[in-house]
């Protein structure tokens, strides 16, 4: 190993485990954790506990296929984990929600407040846009792994001789849930070096992925060249996942990974020319 990728490796190590150590200790951080494990443990044990019986018990299965029929969820019904064909759906709609929530400000205050310009000299500006990336990433992937094993714990809890089945789909769970997630971080690290408050980053994450698509669909109708855009909406894939299983899924994995590198070298070249 050569002096250059010992200077190089720790600091982006670092920086992701201080944004890592914050998102549990800081006010800010604390407060969105504990809502967020407020809300996975209501619908872990409310929503998805009764939505998984439901499926299981034959005599209210049908009405359970039909509902799921009727919002274009039908194939969940060949799902053999109940259990994780519902946290499937809940997942891939609520974790690119908290990663906005979480990682809009990854660079804003601290630039107002001055301290990024005390961090480049100790570490380099890549360093600390990717190591801020990193660490969000990380903080979404700790989420995300210990609902899958609550999860398990609660097949576990419902009927035992499934085990095995539900060791072998959380690996594919977590990859595309985390895959689903870097686009919506990467957004937030673009927005935090573009804009100049947290609350206005967050109004414009909202209009990008609420708004983006009929903007771009109405901007196609004249000119349809336009259209391709869509492809850099974060979230356009959901629903077609949503209505697969995930190793299907990971076939559409390509979007993701395509707009958190879009996002990411966008962000990065920004954040080079940028005075802090």
């Amino acid at each position: 190993m050569n002096v250059e990728e010992v200077n190089i490796r720790p600091p982006i190590w670092l920086i992701a485990m201080q944004e890592l150590v914050a998102s549990f200790t800081g006010k800010r951080g604390l407060f969105v954790t504990v809502v967020f494990i407020l809300i996975w443990t209501l619908l872990l044990f409310y929503p998805i506990r009764f939505s998984a019986e439901a499926m299981h018990n034959p005599d209210s299965a049908s009405m359970m296929m039909s509902l799921l029929g009727l919002v274009g969820l039908e194939p969940l019904k060949n799902w053999l984990l109940a259990e994780f064909a519902i946290y499937w759906i809940v997942a891939l709609f609520l974790f690119p929600a908290s990663s906005l929530l979480m990682a809009t400000d990854q660079m804003i205050t601290e630039r107002n407040r001055g301290g990024l310009r005390f961090l480049t000299l100790r570490c380099s500006r890549g360093q600390i846009f990717f190591g801020r990336f990193a660490g969000h990433l990380l903080i979404q992937t700790c989420f995300i792994v210990i609902t899958l094993v609550i999860t398990y714990l609660l097949l576990l809890f419902n009927g035992a001789d499934l085990w095995l089945e539900g060791l072998q789909i959380m690996p594919l769970l977590l990859i595309n849930l985390v895959i689903v997630v870097c686009p919506f971080i990467a957004l937030m690290s673009l927005l935090s070096v573009v804009m100049n408050s947290v609350r206005m980053a967050s109004l414009m994450a909202v209009i990008i992925l609420l708004l983006g698509g009929l903007i771009v669909n109405y901007a196609a109708s004249y000119l349809p060249f336009l259209s391709t855009l869509n492809y850099w909406i974060p979230g356009t894939q959901v629903v077609q996942m949503a209505q697969s299983t995930p190793s299907i899924a990971l076939l559409s994995s390509w979007s993701p990974i395509m707009q958190t590198v879009g996002f990411l070298v966008l962000g990065y070249g920004l954040f080079k020319r940028q005075s802090i």
